[in-house]
């Protein structure tokens, strides 16, 4: 009798960001505060709860901010990525900030941790329509994977991993199929909004397809209560229903393997 096949290993990453590092806030409103060190140490514990490592996807902004945040993300044992230095979207930027970025970016959290990440997304997964030019720029700043490109419908862009004309691994993030259309599931509002089951089951779907799913959450989606300064935006929009990403998050630890994103790709 054949063994069973081990189980399917997936990506688990976490977006490290200021809660008004997004399009809702764009900066800091008046009374802000950040719980960013202690929504990522809780988020540490969850993940040594479930013996799993992950990759951290961190602005060179809150690296600069909160070194020592990402100094004990290293010491755990996790893997380092790179989400741009600053949360401005890549299709915003012309060619040359977009090379300044990605060496900043680079550079900051080489500096705090000894190593150059291998890793990168773009916040927002805004790489833009422009997107060979953008990934080339990511392989010339020395990255050897990228996670930012969405495989929605009319994009051509395959859910598997699979490697860019410009040698530059891709790491898409997951989605399932719905009427024919590519519908995502496993990260941000999606993952805040559908029910845990559901989620759990689309994953399983994916796994028992030969693809590796792509869980990616929030630092600040870990906030146990919303920020000052968030106000009516923050509470009717980000913050709705962010309660319940830490036990679906724990939920899928337990029920399914899961390791960072260069483990995924091989590297």
């Amino acid at each position: 009798m054949n063994a069973a096949p081990a189980a399917k290993l997936n990506a688990v990453t976490v977006d490290v960001e200021e809660w008004f590092d997004t399009v809702l806030f764009d900066g800091p409103p008046p009374g802000a505060t950040s719980n960013l060190p202690a929504n990522v140490a809780a988020i540490l514990r969850l993940l040594d709860n479930y013996s799993t490592k992950a990759t951290f996807f961190i602005l060179g902004s809150v690296a600069r901010s909160h070194p020592e945040t990402v100094r004990r993300i290293a010491a755990a044992g996790h893997e380092v990525a790179s989400h741009g230095d600053t949360h401005k979207a890549v299709l915003r930027m012309s060619a040359g900030e977009f090379k300044k970025n990605l060496e900043t970016s680079r550079d900051t959290l080489a500096a705090l941790t000894g190593k150059r990440p291998a890793g990168y997304r773009a916040p927002t997964f805004s790489i833009g329509g422009n997107a060979e030019e953008r990934l080339a720029a990511v392989k010339d700043a020395g990255y050897a994977y990228d996670s930012s490109l969405y495989p929605l419908p009319f994009s051509g862009r395959p859910r598997a991993p699979h490697v860019r004309p410009c040698g530059l691994k891709e790491l898409p993030p997951s989605v399932f199929s719905c009427c024919g259309l590519k519908v995502p599931f496993f990260g941000g509002s999606f993952l805040r909004l559908l029910p845990g089951g559901f989620v759990a089951a689309r994953l399983a779907a994916l796994n028992a397809a030969g693809l590796p799913g792509v869980l990616y959450f929030h630092s600040w989606e870990f906030e146990t209560a919303r920020p000052a300064g968030a106000g009516l935006a923050g509470a009717a929009g980000q913050f709705l229903n962010s309660a319940s990403v830490p036990r679906k998050v724990a939920a899928l630890l337990k029920n399914f393997r899961f390791g960072p994103a260069a483990q995924v790709l091989g590297l």
